[in-house]
């Protein structure tokens, strides 16, 4: 019975990361690819110091490249794969009420 339930959580946490990667839109996708410079499918702390180079946050503070990588590098490789760039931005949308689950008033 144990290894029945060790052999379905490890079958549900596959599945749910093959739907989850199938879900990044084109548009993270492309915007992904714009910042990932050399085409090697991760975002060093380069690639996204060139990326935000000169842009300014809402409140006109520089962005923080070094800051941003070191939050968002979920395995701590010292790059942003599609997955962990993506998750930066479905954060985002959801604090905006833009997310999946969004209730109608």
């Amino acid at each position: 019975m144990k290894y029945l339930k060790i052999t379905l959580a490890v079958v549900a946490l596959f599945a749910f990361s093959q739907t989850y990667a199938q879900d990044i839109g084109p548009k993270l996708k492309k915007k992904f690819a714009k910042i990932d410079t050399n085409s090697d499918n991760s975002v060093s702390l380069e690639e996204l110091t060139a990326f935000y180079e000169g842009k300014k946050t809402k409140k006109g503070h520089p962005f923080k490249a070094d800051k941003i990588l070191l939050k968002k590098d979920t395995n701590k490789d010292g790059k942003l794969s599609l997955e962990e760039f993506a998750a930066k931005w479905d954060k985002k949308a959801k604090a905006k009420g833009k997310g999946k689950g969004k209730k109608k008033n």
